[in-house]
Parts: structure tokens; sequence; C-alpha cells
């Protein structure tokens, strides 16, 4: 596949391009986007991978088979993607998703509609859930946590547990007053727990312990084959050469998850249902707001003023 980036806002640019390559497709456009990076940086970043640099995102239509979105400010995606998705595009959205439920609504439809989409966190496809799922065991309940933001970094602790128990997640409910202790039940009574320390106060990475017939199982999740394993299952759904292993409307469970935790917040504490439950609109997390600082941090490790 011809392939064009939106937004080089994250390191994903940089680190999925020869991944992408390796796998016999081509980057060849960018749009840099003005949230983190300027035209300059997007200039180099293009002079050095040799890609076509356009000025809308819209240019990359007729030009690329799929668009990879890479927007910091997930308040974007819906926005940045809805032209691909209009004209049937392929497209890959970076982890969140979406911010409010609303999006990853519409999101949905396209999907069903027959759009082909894919991204989130690379932790749903990683080898901690696949050689969990190798042993056959069921999750009975689990316990899974990370640290930070509860949506930009905490949907990673949501999408490894949603790969260890497989989808199926119908309502969450908080178990504090912020949304950072999340109780999750599936549809078949199963729950879960998901907690997500403030920033700061971890170092920790993404892991999580499960109980099942046989006893106790920990498992700690990433590796240095994480991005490459994320790309096999994102691009072969793209590409058409491979279904996904769940749903699009099962992919974003994770995203609804940690919304419908900060509705519960909002709302005593009461289960939330991830469909058909006005209150999840009630709350958004405010993707402008952490894009700001965002990029602070983003372009002092860049290097840029």
């Amino acid at each position: 596949m011809r392939i064009g980036v939106v937004d080089l806002d994250t390191s994903h640019p940089a680190a999925f391009l020869p991944l992408l390559r390796q796998r016999g497709h081509e980057v060849v456009a960018v749009y840099g986007g003005q949230t983190v990076v300027d035209d300059d940086y997007t200039r180099g970043y293009a002079a050095e991978h040799g890609l076509q640099v356009v000025a809308d995102p819209e240019d990359l239509l007729g030009v690329v088979d799929a668009v990879f979105i890479h927007s910091v400010d997930w308040d974007n995606h819906l926005v940045r993607a809805r032209p691909f998705a209009e004209a049937g595009v392929p497209i890959h959205i970076c982890k969140p998703f979406a911010g409010r439920a609303a999006d990853l609504r519409e999101m949905i439809r396209w999907a069903d509609s027959g759009v082909r989409l894919s991204g989130g966190s690379a932790l749903r496809w990683s080898a901690a859930v696949s050689d969990w799922q190798a042993t056959g065991n069921e999750v009975l309940t689990a316990y899974g946590a990370t640290y930070g933001h509860p949506l930009d970094y905490g949907i990673h602790a949501y999408a490894l547990l949603s790969g260890l128990l497989g989808p199926g997640v119908e309502a969450a409910r908080s178990l504090d007053d912020e949304g950072r202790r999340v109780e999750l039940r599936w549809r078949d009574g199963r729950t879960a727990v998901v907690a997500v320390a403030p920033p700061g106060t971890g170092g920790y990475g993404f892991f999580a312990t499960l109980v099942h017939p046989e006893g106790v199982h920990h498992v700690e999740a990433g590796g240095s084959d994480l991005y490459g394993r994320f790309i096999d299952v994102t691009v072969g759904h793209l590409s058409g050469e491979r279904e996904q292993p769940v749903s699009f409307a099962e992919l974003v469970e994770p995203e609804l998850s940690v919304i419908a935790g900060l509705a519960s917040a909002e709302h005593g504490g009461s289960w939330i249902a991830l469909h058909g439950d006005a209150r999840i609109d009630d709350v958004a997390f405010d993707g402008k707001e952490f894009a700001a600082s965002y990029r602070v941090t983003r372009r002092k490790a860049l290097g840029l003023s």
C-alpha cells in the first residue's frame, strides 16, 4: 500500500515508518500539522524519509491507499478521519481513538458501513496477550494498572485487559471520585479492575494479575516487538489481507470504558453502560487541553524551541 501520515505529533510516525517499509508498504506523503511540530520540522522529516509534503490532509486523497492519523489531540481524530472514511480509504487512528462517546459511535458507524478502521493501543496485540491466549485458560477476574493521564496513557491498561479477557465489556463504574479506579463488567458477568495512578506517582509499565481456574497468573506487557506485532494486525486489516480478530466496535471498548468510568464518577459511582446509556455523553476528555501540555514536553524532547 501507499500510506500517508497525518500529524507528526507523537513518536509513532518515526517508529512505524521502518516497520511499514519492512513489510513491503511505502510511506509516501505527510501532513505535519501544527499541534506539536512546525513546517520546518515537517520538511526535515519528509526530506529524511523521501516523502511528499501536503498542505492539507485532504490532499492525500488519490495519493495514498491508506492513512495513519497520529494526532495527539484526540478531538481532532474524527475531523481528520472523516474525509478518508467518506472516500472509503482505510484508516489507522492513534490511541486513544477519541475522548467522547459520540465520536466513537460515529467511527463504529463508518466501520459498519465497510470502512476499514484500525489502530488504538498496541497493548491489545502484545505478546503478553497472545502468550496468555495460547494457554487456553479463561480469566475469571483481573486487576490491571499503569499511571498517567486516565485516557492518554491509561488506555493501555484497559486495552491490555480487553486483550486478556476478550471483548464483551458492557458497563463500567468508578471506585473513586475521579474515574482513576474503575471496575469493568463483561456481558458474561466477569469483572476486572483498572487503576491508573496520577502522573509522577508511577514509573512502572503495564501489568495485570489474572485469576483463572488453575490459580493466579501475572503478566507484564511490552517488549521490543510490541510495535511490530501491532503493525502486523493493523496493516493486515487495512490492506484487506486479513480481518482483525475483533470488530471495530469491540476494538473501541477500552475507550468507551474509560469514558464510562469518568461518567460514573460524575454519577456517584453508578454502573454506566457503554451503549444505550445517555449518561456516558455527560462527560468527555478534553483533547486540546491535553495536547497543550503534551506539546511542551514533546517539543523539548525533539530539541525544538
